[in-house]
């Protein structure tokens, strides 16, 4: 099999961004309405969750609108995506999640989440991008499904 290329970046995180905002803004109103009767321990407690969705709301932003586009190249029986080698035999199971700009997961043996790193989308040409996909999940024996799948962040 030759190498074939196609351009990808990472999946959108809208649903995340939202859902992060909501919840900032939600706690936010909360902790100043009850601020003079909150005890120590609650006021850290708010701080510390607040600290960590806004955390969680940065990192999805950059991961949406700042990092740049990247390259997956098929080759005989392993796949590079962002500069990491991904071997056909650590595949347990190839993912696409929706039909309008799906999203692929990569899922290794051992893992029940889909690391951050391995989920994409295509940038351009995604029925070229996916079949060759196919094509190269079957010569490979690996098994592709369409499937909704979660990724940390």
């Amino acid at each position: 099999m030759r190498e074939i290329k196609h351009p990808v970046k990472s999946p959108s995180s809208i649903g995340t961004i939202i859902s992060m905002i909501a919840l900032i803004s939600s706690h936010s109103i909360f902790v100043l309405r009850l601020w003079d009767q909150l005890g120590v321990f609650y006021t850290y407690a708010s701080l510390t969750a607040f600290l960590i969705c806004l955390v969680v709301l940065l990192l999805a932003l950059y991961r949406t609108f700042f990092t740049k586009p990247t390259e997956l190249c098929l080759s005989n029986e392993q796949i590079t995506l962002n500069g990491n080698i991904i071997h056909s035999r650590d595949i347990k199971v190839l993912m696409i999640r929706g039909y309008f700009k799906p999203v692929i997961g990569i899922l290794p043996y051992r893992r029940k989440i889909v690391p951050l790193d391995m989920a994409f989308r295509y940038s351009k040409d995604e029925d070229k991008g996916i079949s060759d996909l196919k094509s190269w999940a079957k010569m490979n024996n690996v098994k592709m499904v369409n499937k909704s799948f979660q990724t940390w962040i």
